[in-house]
């Protein structure tokens, strides 16, 4: 198997990455996974979000969203509420233990990104996420 490939180097990355983090976030009983739901919702104006939201954003199956879902709720980071512009589909928003460690849990985020690319310099950062946007056909805004 060539390790030169693109798509292998960013599949091993991203396994390296949630290696590396799993440990940190496990102080807060959470998963890289469940961390990055928390994280979409610390970045919503209205604090909630739909299901596809996640799906979409994180390419994830609507099972996999849901077992995500499933378990921060029964941790208590999240809560599912009616959409009273969708009969049929719920909104998640956050509890006040999720919104009470907000900082720590946003800091934390960013104390892991930087060890991760530690080794790479400024410039090197930038260029990889311009480019990785631009595999995922977004712009570097």
């Amino acid at each position: 198997m060539q390790q030169d490939k693109v798509a292998i180097l960013i599949k091993k990355a991203a396994l390296e990455f949630e290696k590396m983090s799993n440990p940190y976030f496990a102080e807060y009983e959470l998963t890289v996974a469940q961390y990055k739901v928390l994280k979409y919702l610390y970045g919503e104006i209205s604090g909630t979000a739909r299901v596809t939201d996640f799906e979409k954003c994180y390419s994830m199956t609507h099972p996999t969203t849901l077992g995500l879902l499933e378990n921060l709720e029964k941790k208590g980071f999240i809560e599912r509420i009616d959409n009273p512009n969708d009969k049929r589909g719920k909104l998640v928003s956050l509890t006040d233990k999720a919104l009470n460690m907000r900082d720590s849990l946003l800091s934390l985020g960013d104390v892991i990104e930087n060890r991760f690319t530690e080794s790479l310099t400024k410039r090197e950062k930038e260029e990889l996420v311009a480019l990785l946007l631009k595999l995922l056909c977004k712009s570097a805004d």
